[in-house]
C-alpha cells in the first residue's frame, strides 16, 4: 500500500473564474467574408475589362458610379457579417450580427444554446414568460472546440452575472 501524497488529493471543484468582460468573434466567418469580398472584387474587375474598351466608353459616369457603389455595398455587407461580434460586460451583452446591433441586460437573458444542427449560437431572451431566440454569429458550430469553449465561457459568465431561466418556458424544439 502506497502513502497518499497530499499534493495528489483532488481539490473540491471551484466555481469557474469568469472575467469581467468578454468579447468574441468568429475567425471562420471573418476569413470567409474577406475571401468572398476579394473574389467579388477580382471578378468585378475582370468583368469590367472583359467588356472591352468600346463598351466601357459607352458607360456614363453615373452608371459606372452606380456599379461601383453596388459592389462596395455588397463587400461592406459581407465584411460586416464577417466582423460579427459579441461583447459581455457590466452593462450586459451586446451582439453585432452584420449591420444589426442589439443590446441585452443580463436579466433579459434566459440562456444560450448551440445545438448540433444549428450553424451558430442563440441567446434566449425572456419575453412575457416565454423566450425569443436571437442569433449570435460570433459563436459558430464550424469552429469546433473553439466554439464550444466560447459557449462554455459565455454560459459561465451569464450564470455568474445573474442570468437565469427562472419563470420562463424554454422551447423543446
Amino acid at each position: 500500500m502506497s502513502a497518499v501524497n497530499p499534493d495528489e488529493v483532488p481539490q473540491e471543484s471551484q466555481p469557474p473564474q469568469v472575467p469581467e468582460r468578454m468579447a468574441f468573434t468568429s475567425p471562420p466567418a471573418l476569413m470567409t467574408s474577406v475571401l468572398l469580398s476579394v473574389i467579388l472584387l477580382i471578378f468585378a474587375m475582370y468583368g469590367w475589362y472583359a467588356l472591352g474598351a468600346d463598351i466601357r466608353a459607352q458607360v456614363s459616369l453615373f452608371q459606372g458610379a452606380t456599379l461601383l457603389a453596388m459592389m462596395l455595398l455588397m463587400i461592406g455587407i459581407m465584411l460586416s457579417v464577417g466582423y460579427s461580434r459579441l461583447w459581455a460586460d457590466e452593462r450586459g451583452v451586446t451582439v453585432r450580427n452584420g449591420p444589426v446591433l442589439r443590446r441585452f441586460t443580463v436579466d433579459q437573458i434566459a440562456g444560450l444554446r448551440l445545438r448540433s444542427g444549428d450553424a451558430w449560437a442563440y441567446l434566449l431572451i425572456k419575453d412575457n414568460g416565454t423566450v425569443k431566440r436571437r442569433a449570435v454569429l460570433s459563436i459558430q458550430q464550424l469552429e469546433g472546440n473553439a466554439g464550444k469553449r466560447k459557449l462554455r465561457e459565455l454560459r459561465d459568465w451569464l450564470k455568474a452575472n445573474g442570468a437565469t431561466s427562472k419563470d420562463v418556458t424554454l422551447p423543446e424544439d
